[in-house]
């Protein structure tokens, strides 16, 4: 499943940490926002990893899942690309 995670993390150690956790799941399209095609499991995961490094009280941390007729109807301006996980070909 495709998920776009957003945050909102007002402390730089904190928010520092959670951008590099992120990097393992996802790619970058934004500053706080990250584009991740990771399957449920992968997810939860993330989920649990994520909730160990922010504190609840201050920080936001948003997941938004996209289904193929989302995807579909994305639209992107300037030089925004959505990155989709390539298909691969066994010869």
């Amino acid at each position: 499943m495709f998920w776009i995670v957003s945050y909102d993390i007002p402390n730089d150690k904190r928010r520092y940490r959670v951008s590099k956790i992120l990097e393992g799941y996802g790619r970058r399209a934004q500053y706080s926002v990250f584009e991740c095609e990771i399957n449920n499991d992968k997810r939860e995961q993330l989920e649990m990893r994520l909730q160990r490094e922010i504190d609840p009280e201050e920080d936001d941390i948003r997941f938004y899942p996209m289904n193929r007729a989302d995807l579909k109807r994305v639209r992107l301006l300037g030089k925004a690309e959505l990155q989709r996980a390539k298909g691969y070909y066994i010869i």
